[in-house]
């Protein structure tokens, strides 16, 4: 990976757990989109097992409650 593919602006989601959150969230601030597609390559079965226990119980979790959050923000009073 090159370090300009992990940078915020870049392709890859890689990192931590919440460097992955700050960068969905980064491209939903752009795009606005309501799904997320995961693709895990190049992993072996324990790290890819390992990177969808992370998705599912770290990161999604976050980004679901931030997303409806900014939606329920922007809703009239």
């Amino acid at each position: 990976n090159m370090p300009s593919s992990r940078a915020l602006r870049g392709a890859n989601f890689v990192g931590s757990p919440q460097e992955v959150i700050e960068k969905i969230l980064f491209q939903h601030e752009i795009f606005g989109h309501e799904r997320f597609l995961l693709y895990l390559s190049s992993l072996d079965h324990a790290k890819t097992m390992r990177a969808i226990e992370l998705y599912g119980t770290e990161v999604a979790p976050v980004v679901r409650a931030e997303t409806a959050r900014r939606a329920s923000s922007t809703l009239p009073a």
